[in-house]
């Protein structure tokens, strides 16, 4: 692989930061946390509010996965951003759906993750937002 890491691509498109899980299985607390080191590095070295986790190469993940995702949350957590996970196989959307980070909290509202079908759906989906925003 290319680039600064080694789990992980990273590019902007349309000024959404678009990041690209490389690994197919994350089954052990090692892969996780450096997962978690270069999704994090990556969200803070490009400061950006609309974020992509696009998880197409993924096709198996514990629980232990999850703390890399989250993450991605808490390097966000100063700003008001928004993080869409797409390409989900049917068992790793049943992962964030088990640990409850694809449904709204009972206590504020919030969603940890958004979710879309595909990366284009991902991408229209937070540039409406940035409509919104102008």
């Amino acid at each position: 692989m290319s680039g600064p890491y080694r789990h992980i691509e990273a590019r902007t498109t349309d000024g959404i930061l678009v990041l690209t899980v490389e690994v197919e299985q994350v089954k052990d607390f090692t892969i996780s946390e450096e997962m978690r080191y270069e999704l994090v590095h990556a969200v803070k070295s490009r400061d950006s509010k609309r974020i992509i986790l696009d998880l197409r190469n993924m096709t198996f993940m514990t629980s232990l996965a999850c703390v890399a995702f989250i993450g991605v949350r808490q390097a966000m957590k100063d700003v008001e951003g928004r993080v869409v996970l797409c390409n989900m196989t049917e068992f790793i959307h049943k992962v964030f759906t088990a640990k409850r980070l694809l449904v709204r909290s009972k206590s504020n509202g919030n969603v940890a993750f958004e979710s879309a079908a595909s990366l284009d759906e991902a991408i229209s989906m937070l540039s409406s937002d940035e409509t919104e925003d102008a």
